[in-house]
């Protein structure tokens, strides 16, 4: 009989405590800023030698995630709307690389539902790698208004791997070349290989070249307004996730409880 009392007792701490994490990570984050991190988006996971593409989701599923956001009342932001302090239950979409796929795929979808986007450019590859957009296609899509544009570094090298001198010129070139490109200052930096490619010495190097933010690929949701202690954190849906992940995403940064 003891038991039994005991075990039930285990139980329902078992239940409350699992209680309390479910209906949690249900309730809205009105005070969170929730920044989703993509690479490609493309009808196919697999690139040309048949090599599952794992940062690839399809159009549909990209779709589905903005129509998602739009209708629990999310705002879309860019990056000339990070110093604001009154949108209310602001998101960004950010997509790395800046790969061709995301002027084929994602920009139509854009303009579709009129929401902004940040793409980080590798700014020596721009032009020159197959794989990613072209200048013409930077503009048309910044003349959109719909989308801004940051540095994700001169060559996508590991910069904290690198000597001062060589990590200074990885941040300050690209941010030069996309400002000479682009027409305007350059404000946010994403670290090239995500939270590997950072620590307390490059984000220093990196707000001395001039930069006002800066994204890693730790997970998570960030405080609004945002504050400066810390890198912004993203979230990182897949393609092959379920829209219960996504909605985890959302709410906690990560697809995970």
């Amino acid at each position: 009989m003891q038991i039994i009392f005991i075990a039930a007792i285990l139980l329902g701490i078992i239940f409350i405590a699992f209680s309390i994490r479910f209906t949690w990570w249900w309730r809205p984050f009105y005070n969170g800023f929730a920044v989703f991190m993509y690479h490609h988006v493309r009808p196919a996971y697999q690139n040309k030698r048949g090599e599952d593409l794992s940062f690839a989701i399809t159009p549909e599923t990209f779709e589905e995630h903005v129509k998602y956001l739009i209708t629990k009342g999310y705002n879309f932001i860019g990056l000339e709307d990070l110093s604001s302090n009154n949108i209310k239950k602001p998101a960004m979409l950010t997509f790395d690389d800046g790969y061709v796929d995301n002027y084929k795929f994602v920009f139509p979808i854009l303009k579709k539902y009129n929401i902004k986007a940040v793409i980080f450019l590798i700014a020596g590859k721009i032009g020159i790698d197959p794989e990613l957009m072209t200048w013409e296609q930077v503009y048309e899509m910044q003349n959109s208004g719909l989308v801004s544009f940051g540095s994700h570094g001169l060559t996508h090298a590991n910069i904290r791997r690198m000597e001062a001198s060589s990590a200074i010129k990885e941040l300050k070139e690209s941010k030069h070349i996309l400002e000479t490109k682009l027409g305007h200052s350059i404000s946010a930096f994403c670290y090239p290989l995500g939270a590997g490619g950072t620590d307390e010495r490059v984000r220093k190097l990196v707000f001395d070249a001039g930069y006002l933010f800066d994204f890693s690929t730790r997970r998570g949701l960030n405080p609004w307004p945002l504050k400066s202690d810390r890198t912004i954190y993203r979230a990182f849906p897949r393609g092959k996730e379920t829209k219960l992940d996504f909605i985890l995403q959302t709410h906690l940064g990560r697809s995970k409880l």
